[in-house]
């Protein structure tokens, strides 16, 4: 009888982990990237071109930055560091200074990738300085132009070992080991390595590396009626069969140098740019959800059954090839002076910033994060429009997230353009008196109800997937309880924000 129920019990965890596997991961935007090109020539060591690119990248909240020409940076050894080591050493400091999560090294040999290792081991080196990422680019299906890995079992063996660097090498923040990152490129209608590499050596690769940067190179998100699949479909397939969720993150182009790129597409783009650099991402990951012009996406076509091995895929974000044709789409609305958030006596926190002529500028919006990656809105100050004078703004937040938390500030213009302020990040003691937001039902489709005591002048607040405040909704308090009518919202994500407390939920 035992035996029977250990048998029994065996089975039912069995069956239980298969349908967990099964089911579709939530894509994310943990890492949202910018391919740094020709960075020893045209940004290290010059302090304009990297505060230029430093200010773009946070004011779109990209947060990590794929830093090229380490071979040609990483030239000696610790103790006798060169000019152009020394200048890589402030330029992180900068960037992590400024809310960049992660300065990745671009390396296409295991040798450079030793030489990153040695520079974050080295003693001088301070943990802000240190690099967060290596970013394996090493092409090996072209066995005629790839010197360094002229076949599968180079590269392989190159990559496993760079693994194992990464693993041992700590990186600005104590205690998290490098990534390590994939570059896998493409050629030809069918992409990727269809011609040039084997299923298994695929599954390989995603086992390995921590994720994969893999190429969607097309002129518009709707190339191929919005299919990135007809792109990509192979090389993912084989990717998903590792036996786990295999972590990708999807490289796109905007270099202006040839047909496969996003360049006119996000210069025409009828919003802002911050929106447009997330329109391909979201229009592969959302599908029809997201624009009903396109065909099925990432979601969808999991949903319906057509890959159901898309389970097996675990969707990271994104990253822009390459920082130049960004930044010349994408001018900062304001000039922020400073930004500061600390805590007064009464355990609240005092979030104040300065700005320099302003124009057009409308309002800003405060967020908060528990993780520096997941944002919330806290609340929403008007600007000044025009001004040719500094600006100084505060608010005080009575109701922070307790433990270490994070703060940033939002700036939209009159015409929707919209930029971020560096984080900033504050620690308050863990406090156990907050209230627990409850609503139900969850997907809802008609009426949502907000449960607890809350007082009569309460904000609520309804905010879609692109922190977009959805504006004309009826709420309704009673006793105990609010409810707000959603039916009239699109299907898709949204976030509930009611007196310093957030939840998210899902229309349908």
């Amino acid at each position: 009888m035992v035996r029977l129920f250990r048998i029994f019990f065996a089975l039912e965890f069995l069956l239980q982990s298969t349908i967990v596997s099964a089911q579709l991961p939530e894509p994310t935007q943990e890492f949202r990237g910018l391919w740094v090109t020709s960075f020893k020539a045209n940004v290290l060591g010059n302090t304009a071109a990297e505060d230029a690119l430093i200010a773009y990248a946070v004011a779109n909240d990209f947060n990590y930055l794929i830093c090229t020409n380490m071979f040609q940076i990483l030239t000696a050894s610790c103790g006798s560091f060169t000019s152009d080591m020394m200048a890589l050493q402030t330029f992180v400091a900068k960037a992590h200074a400024e809310g960049i999560a992660y300065v990745s090294g671009n390396v296409g040999a295991l040798a450079t990738a030793e030489k990153i290792q040695e520079y974050n081991n080295c003693a001088s080196v301070t943990s802000a300085q240190k690099l967060d990422m290596i970013t394996y680019e090493c092409e090996f299906y072209n066995a005629a132009t790839n010197g360094s890995c002229p076949s599968y079992a180079s590269y392989i063996s190159q990559l496993s070992s760079i693994k194992s660097i990464c693993t041992a090498t700590t990186s600005s923040v104590l205690g998290r080991p490098l990534v390590c990152e994939a570059y896998i490129g493409g050629e030809g209608s069918t992409g990727l390595v269809l011609t040039y590499s084997s299923e298994a050596e695929m599954e390989e690769i995603a086992t390995v590396a921590d994720h994969i940067l893999i190429t969607y190179y097309r002129p518009m998100p709707s190339s191929s009626g919005g299919n990135f699949f007809n792109w990509t479909i192979g090389r993912l397939d084989w990717i998903a069969k590792t036996g786990a969720p295999s972590n990708i993150v999807l490289l796109l182009k905007s270099r202006n140098t040839d047909s496969n790129n996003m360049y006119a597409y996000l210069n025409s783009f009828p919003g802002t740019h911050y929106n447009a650099v997330r329109d391909p991402f979201l229009s592969w990951v959302e599908g029809m959800a997201y624009n009903p012009s396109l065909t099925k996406g990432y979601r969808e076509k999991y949903n319906d059954g057509t890959y159901p091995w898309l389970s097996g895929i675990q969707v990271k974000g994104f990253a822009w090839f390459e920082h130049l044709a960004n930044m010349a789409l994408g001018p900062l609305p304001i000039e922020l002076i400073n930004f500061h958030v600390e805590k007064d006596i009464h355990n609240h926190a005092i979030i104040s910033w300065t700005t320099a002529n302003e124009v057009n500028n409308d309002y800003f919006e405060i967020e908060n994060s528990a993780d520096g990656h997941d944002w919330q809105f806290v609340s929403k100050i008007s600007g000044k429009g025009n001004s040719n004078s500094s600006q100084h703004y505060s608010f005080t937040d009575q109701k922070p997230l307790s433990g270490t938390s994070y703060y940033r500030i939002k700036q939209v213009d009159f015409d929707g353009q919209m930029s971020y302020t560096p984080i900033k990040s504050i620690s308050f003691d863990k406090f156990s008196n907050h209230k627990s937001l409850r609503i139900s039902p969850n997907p809802v489709t008609h009426q949502l109800n907000i449960h607890g005591e809350y007082a009569e002048e309460t904000q609520v607040q309804i905010f879609n997937a692109h922190g977009r405040k959805m504006d004309g909704l009826l709420f309704h308090k009673d006793q105990t309880n609010l409810s707000v009518d959603v039916s009239h919202l699109a299907a898709g994500l949204y976030l509930l924000h009611v007196d310093g407390e957030n939840l998210r939920f899902i229309k349908y």
